[in-house]
């Protein structure tokens, strides 16, 4: 409508791929969206692939699991040099509009945008990247509160593939639905009550009495003996307890509580576990993403965009079936017991998937498998590792720092 040839290559989609199209078409721009923070991982890889190929695209960044500071941070390549085409943030359609006019139009408002991005990106890095000099990072206070392990009903990997629709409707977070998933962000007071009221709630019945059309639940998950070593999560073979089949990395904090994942896991003892580690791997299936690509292709963008926010919010709440479920088992108040998935901060490294599906036997068990860059398919699937220790908690590793006195 405005005079721009978009060149759509749908979800999901290789890095080579976009940049290959984008020195085939000439592009003025690339434009990256993500829903989930998983996906968000890919958007630095953009600018490190162009960096290294010599291309100089400017990007467009957008979507529901980053924002305006994402979009300045992963402008500085390794975190110390611009990208000097520029990555952009843009909230909505509008904003990346605005931002295209400016890219390709009047050049000194290009070169205007994009040293006002780079004053930007520097400020941010100056505020959150800088470190403590010789100040080496401690051991959580955490770590040395050792508390009673659990013991779970089974040890090794079990599957479940007949999750009851009426147990999995109380687990969906609405807000999220409504709020992120069905764009009512910015929706506030009696105007999102009516939205709710007389659009998303009767759209959401519609889709739950549709659910055996467009859902097919399946989970994966399992009980491990564990320790924790320094900043690793040790695994160990259920059969021989002293035998370690995989572990876990995880950063650590460098200020604050100087927290890491491995602080809610006993030390090894003699080699051999001392603790229990629960593993999760849930999808709700390709209906609901198929069912999106099929309206889309029609014309019908709005229920498409409804379809797969339902979809996804669907795979949320199953994740949520399932931590309860793990709570139930190990014996957990309702409290107890922190679900982290990887991407988020406490456990940013994604390429960790591989050990999870690798433990849990995913791919065969479910049909659930992994990209080259370790996405998840089908979309609708997430991984988790549940960590029991009363004072677990969501912390990101990589955004609290100490700074050096001068």
């Amino acid at each position: 409508n405005n005079g721009y040839t978009v060149v759509d290559l749908g979800k999901q989609v290789p890095m080579n791929a976009i940049l290959e199209k984008a020195v085939e078409v000439n592009a003025d721009a690339i434009g990256l969206s993500a829903l989930l923070v998983s996906t968000s991982k890919q958007m630095p890889v953009c600018l490190e692939e162009q960096d290294a190929r010599g291309l100089t695209f400017p990007v467009i960044v957008g979507g529901a699991a980053i924002n305006r500071d994402f979009g300045r941070r992963i402008a500085m390549l390794g975190g110390e040099r611009f990208f000097e085409p520029g990555v952009f943030y843009a909230k909505d359609a509008f904003e990346g509009l605005e931002l295209v006019e400016a890219l390709t139009g009047d050049p000194q408002r290009r070169s205007d945008l994009v040293q006002r991005l780079r004053s930007e990106a520097v400020a941010v890095r100056e505020r959150s990247v800088p470190q403590a000099i010789g100040v080496a990072a401690k051991v959580s206070a955490v770590k040395r509160e050792p508390v009673p392990v659990p013991s779970p009903p089974f040890w090794g990997v079990r599957t479940i593939e007949d999750v009851p629709f009426d147990e999995l409707w109380p687990c969906f977070d609405l807000r999220s639905l409504y709020r992120l998933s069905w764009g009512a962000g910015n929706a506030k007071g009696d105007a999102f009550d009516r939205i709710v009221r007389n659009e998303f709630e009767p759209r959401l019945h519609r889709y739950q009495t549709d659910a055996a059309e467009l859902l097919q639940p399946r989970v994966v998950y399992g009980y491990f003996p564990a320790a924790g070593r320094g900043d690793e999560v040790l695994v160990y073979d259920p059969q021989r307890p002293t035998e370690v089949i995989a572990s876990f990395a995880f950063p650590r904090q460098v200020g604050g509580e100087h927290l890491s994942l491995a602080d809610y896991f006993r030390e090894p003892k003699e080699g051999a576990a001392t603790d229990v580690v629960a593993l999760q791997i849930v999808t709700v299936g390709d209906g609901a993403g198929l069912r999106s690509e099929t309206l889309q292709r029609s014309g019908e963008y709005g229920e498409s965009y409804f379809v797969h926010g339902f979809g996804v919010q669907s795979a949320e709440a199953l994740a949520e079936w399932t931590h309860r479920r793990i709570r139930r088992e190990l014996g957990l108040d309702e409290e107890r017991g922190k679900r982290y998935s990887w991407g988020y901060g406490a456990c940013p490294d994604l390429s960790q998937h591989e050990t999870v599906w690798r433990l849990l036997d995913a791919q065969a068990r479910i049909g659930v498998a992994l990209t080259s860059a370790f996405q998840i398919v089908p979309e609708q699937s997430t991984a988790a590792i549940v960590a029991h220790h009363p004072k677990a908690a969501y912390f990101n590793a990589a955004a609290t720092r100490e700074i050096a006195a001068s």
